[in-house]
């Protein structure tokens, strides 16, 4: 089941974050602050929050942040998604994406970018975008810091 988060579920969100172990404490801040602007204002389509339940009452074991990027006509990002560790493997990333991508093409959106790190441990995630019909059209080696480029993909909604 996919629907949105609760208030209350805000530090769970965030603990899944980390435990991925991808991310480091400026992107979990990051996350955190993204977490708190959607629950000010949920109604705001600045930031789109998705979780993956195994039930209605379960605790998340994923979820996805998307969002209109800044100055383009149905251009959309996807800026977050995590899917616990222990989940892995159980296509919750896929139904996550299909759920988003079939949201953004009720929202008349055109396309959605991604971008992720050109790490060897991202590997897995470069792999997982492609196969789910994302081609990579930019790479930008160093970007975030030396040894660590920066990915996009794009896919066409």
């Amino acid at each position: 089941m996919i629907n949105q988060p609760a208030p209350a579920e805000r530090e769970t969100l965030v603990a899944l974050t980390e435990a991925t172990g991808f991310f480091n404490a400026a992107e979990v801040q990051t996350v955190r602050e993204m977490l708190e602007a959607f629950f000010e204002n949920p109604a705001s389509e600045e930031y789109l929050w998705i979780v993956y339940r195994d039930a209605p009452a379960a605790p998340p074991r994923g979820y996805a942040c998307y969002g209109p990027a800044s100055l383009a006509e149905g251009t959309y990002d996807l800026y977050w998604m995590a899917v616990d560790k222990r989940a892995q493997n159980k296509k919750i990333g896929s139904a996550l994406l299909q759920f988003m991508e079939a949201d953004l093409a009720r929202r008349g959106a055109r396309q959605i970018y991604i971008e992720t790190s050109d790490k060897p441990q991202y590997a897995p995630t470069r792999a997982f975008y492609e196969r789910r019909g994302y081609a990579c059209v930019a790479h930008f080696h160093d970007y975030y810091a030396v040894g660590d480029g920066k990915v996009i993909y794009f896919k066409a909604v």
